[in-house]
């Protein structure tokens, strides 16, 4: 028999032995691997918390006698309590069953839909069709595509420089527009899975302090119309050792020819600090400029991933069939016979109860 249950500590080293061995970046659960035993108090911690006040992935595990059969992490999406992503969903491949994989993702998605959480989110690779099989059993259904670039040697691409008139550093009164220049980036389709709101783009001093401790980068400019008084395109430069850093570009859907200027921008900013760098790009699929950019410059593809989107609500199907009177459980009235007998001396024929759901 599987139990499904949150990580325990005699459950973790072989957590990290799935993490280990399917799991391509280490820096997404290094967290993890770093607090071993002292990360699962902080965990339990953080899921008696609300939704909007947890502070940690939450990991659950299908396990029977005592071996871990899969796992699943998910966290929020961002700043929105109401949205969460499912992470990692590995399943031990001596054990794999669908029935694990659908009970894992189901057990997740009424517990945390019960709490509150509205949508449910999966970046799945495209040719990955055991994965998209399971999760589109699940009631997930496809809501985007991203497509994934990297560049070896960006000192290669030999780009003439650009300046822009408009751009500068962003900062946190920049929020608001940042927000709604990324939501208008969206089809309408995909705005109620993928929206973001001001607290998204917003980096309060204490992060930024811990980032700059740990030898972290981060960096935002914002391209703005100075006479809309609005943005017009964003680029920002994210890395953790100073060797692989990710790009993040927003062009606004009327300035689409601004997003090649972007790319040059941000390749000068990485080549002043090291010119051995690796580049990685994420771009929807939607943004046509931004993958013939990409293309045109060398970068290569490294796969395309399915946006899933589910959101939670229970379909109720109405064959047409009405109760001709109302189904009575109560603790400690054993039979339909009593239930009835206690409503006839209260007044109430069963008959009348019948016309309640007319």
């Amino acid at each position: 028999m599987i139990k499904i249950r949150a990580l325990r500590p005699s459950e973790l080293r072989q957590v990290l032995t799935l993490l280990n061995r399917y799991s391509d970046r280490e820096s997404e659960y290094s967290l993890l691997k770093t607090m071993q035993q002292l990360y699962i108090p902080m965990h339990r911690v953080s899921q008696l918390l609300p939704l909007n006040l947890q502070f940690m992935p939450a990991i659950f595990v299908a396990v029977a006698e005592d071996k871990v059969l899969g796992m699943i992490w998910l966290s929020r999406d961002g700043s929105h309590s109401r949205r969460w992503k499912i992470d990692h969903l590995i399943l031990d491949p001596d054990s794999f069953s669908y029935d694990v994989g659908t009970q894992l993702v189901n057990y997740v998605i009424n517990r945390y839909g019960g709490d509150g959480v509205q949508t449910f989110l999966a970046y799945v690779d495209q040719h990955y069709e055991t994965g998209l099989a399971l999760l589109k059993s699940c009631g997930f259904r496809r809501s985007a595509r991203q497509h994934y670039f990297v560049h070896r040697n960006p000192a290669n691409l030999k780009l003439p420089p650009v300046t822009l008139d408009g751009l500068r550093d962003s900062h946190n009164g920049d929020c608001a527009k940042l927000a709604t220049l990324y939501n208008d980036c969206l089809p309408v389709d995909a705005r109620v899975g993928l929206s973001k709101g001001w607290r998204d783009f917003y980096r309060p001093m204490p992060l930024r302090l811990i980032e700059k401790t740990r030898g972290a980068f981060n960096r935002r400019w914002v391209f703005q119309d100075l006479a809309r008084d609005c943005f017009i395109g964003s680029v920002e430069l994210v890395t953790r050792d100073y060797k692989d850093f990710t790009l993040h570009i927003l062009a606004s859907p009327g300035w689409q020819s601004a997003y090649r200027d972007l790319v040059t921008y941000a390749v000068q900013q990485v080549l002043l600090t090291t010119t051995g760098a690796t580049l990685y790009v994420e771009c929807f699929e939607f943004c046509k400029a931004g993958l013939e950019t990409l293309e045109q410059l060398g970068f290569q593809r490294l796969g395309i991933a399915e946006v899933l989107l589910k959101d939670y609500w229970i379909p109720v199907e109405d064959k047409g069939s009405r109760l001709q009177s109302p189904i009575l459980l109560f603790s400690g009235r054993p039979t339909p016979a009593m239930n009835c007998r206690i409503w006839e001396s209260a007044g109430q024929p069963p008959e009348a109860l019948g016309g309640w759901l007319d």
